[in-house]
């Protein structure tokens, strides 16, 4: 009996000598967890959320401590990766220093970064790494997930050319364009303006015609710009390939800078009947002064479209020594390449000047309703003639006429006596 009591007496001190063991160990261990520090990072927020394209995006992550040791040399850095980057406004590196015991509620630090959006980042979910260094030379690397949006911006697209006349032709002037331009996009334009970088061969009519300024073009809104061009002579007919360069700026952009597209523009031009003056003759084929006149005109439709009712009409200078018959004439139909003729009859004053004078013309001919008119200048040599030749011709046949007259007359006499 004695036996089994001090067997007893010995589990029991055993068993309370474990607990006494297991509760100093346990005290320990939670002692020593107590006392590791570490950080603890979150992200609050980031502004604006999703991000956009082209502006700044704000990052602020919440770091609080956790453990009684000390922490040194807290050092945060963040690896921006595309579409996201750095400019002068932030750094990749942030320093804390040291950081003593625990955070209570009020006790944290909001790290934050300002990064830049790149302008053409597409609509995803992209990954941030920020690394944790201290003076222990531990690190560790949290990634993050960062939203970028569908990008919100102004797009353009031309819509109809309509022009007055409406067929534009070449040799004409004061051509009116009117463009329309539409804004596809999901973000109002403001200041817009639109510039025509003109082909070969077309030239604003007068100052600042090929620029047109439409103020706010609305999302899916579009404005007409108008414009005033000249069309040179020696463009064929067909579509000329120009370009409308579009200045603008976006909505709400604090930076309010200009922005610019350029859109390619087709001008058509239509073919039109064209007249050449190929011949020029006269009847007598020398002018003189005094002689009456036919000038007869060959013209060609050098053009691509057939002309209805052409005629020519010359037009005197009060200086020129020229009576006119008529002054017109009429032709008719011309297809191209075909031909017709006219003549303008007229008589030249006997007291005018011998010299070249020059003739100006107008071609006229119809074509889809509207006259066309060209303006030719042809050139007349007018000749002093035989004049002086008739003159001494005439003296000479009065002096032999005269010395007939004397012969016969003393003739006659002498037969008389």
């Amino acid at each position: 009996m004695e036996t089994k009591k001090i067997i007893s007496l010995k589990y029991i001190f055993i068993l309370a000598l474990l607990v006494l063991f297991i509760g100093t160990l346990s005290n320990s261990v939670h002692a020593t967890t107590k006392d590791f520090a570490y950080l603890e990072i979150n992200l609050l927020n980031q502004d604006p959320a999703p991000a956009k394209q082209g502006e700044y995006l704000d990052l602020r992550w919440k770091v609080v401590k956790q453990g009684n040791d000390d922490m040194n040399d807290i050092t945060f850095h963040l690896d921006a990766k595309y579409p996201f980057s750095f400019d002068k406004i932030d750094t990749p590196e942030k320093k804390l220093g040291t950081w003593a015991g625990y955070s209570d509620d009020e006790e944290y630090y909001i790290l934050h970064y300002k990064l830049l959006v790149d302008e053409n980042a597409l609509e995803d979910t992209y990954e941030l790494d920020l690394e944790l260094s201290d003076s222990l030379g531990s690190k560790r690397i949290r990634t993050f997930d960062i939203d970028v949006g569908e990008k919100t911006e102004p797009k353009f697209v031309l819509g109809t050319l309509t022009s007055s006349p409406t067929k534009l032709l070449a040799d004409t002037n004061e051509n009116e364009l009117q463009i329309t331009l539409e804004n596809i996009g999901d973000e109002d334009a403001e200041v817009v303006r639109m510039e025509l970088d003109l082909p070969e061969g077309f030239s604003e009519t007068y100052g600042y015609s090929s620029r047109a300024n439409l103020g706010t073009v609305a999302e899916s809104s579009n404005k007409v710009g108008t414009f005033y061009v000249d069309i040179d002579e020696t463009v064929f007919e067909g579509e000329w390939e120009g370009s409308v360069k579009i200045f603008y700026k976006e909505e709400n952009d604090d930076e309010n800078e200009y922005k610019s597209v350029t859109l390619p523009l087709r001008i058509p031009v239509n073919g039109k009947p064209m007249f050449s003056i190929e011949q020029v003759s006269t009847i007598p084929e020398t002018v003189t002064l005094g002689s009456d006149v036919e000038l007869h005109l060959l013209i060609k439709n050098i053009g691509t479209e057939e002309a209805e009712s052409v005629s020519i009409r010359v037009f005197k200078e009060s200086s020129q020594p020229f009576e006119f018959d008529e002054k017109s004439d009429f032709i008719g139909k011309l297809k191209p390449g075909e031909s017709g003729e006219a003549v303008i009859k007229f008589d030249v004053e006997s007291k005018a000047t011998a010299k070249k004078y020059l003739l100006d013309l107008e071609v006229r001919g119809i074509y889809n309703d509207e006259v066309l008119i060209e303006n030719e200048v042809v050139s007349l040599t007018v000749q002093q003639g035989n004049t002086t030749n008739w003159t001494l011709f005439i003296v000479i046949l009065v002096a032999v006429i005269v010395v007939l007259f004397m012969i016969y007359f003393h003739t006659t006499k002498r037969k008389k006596k």
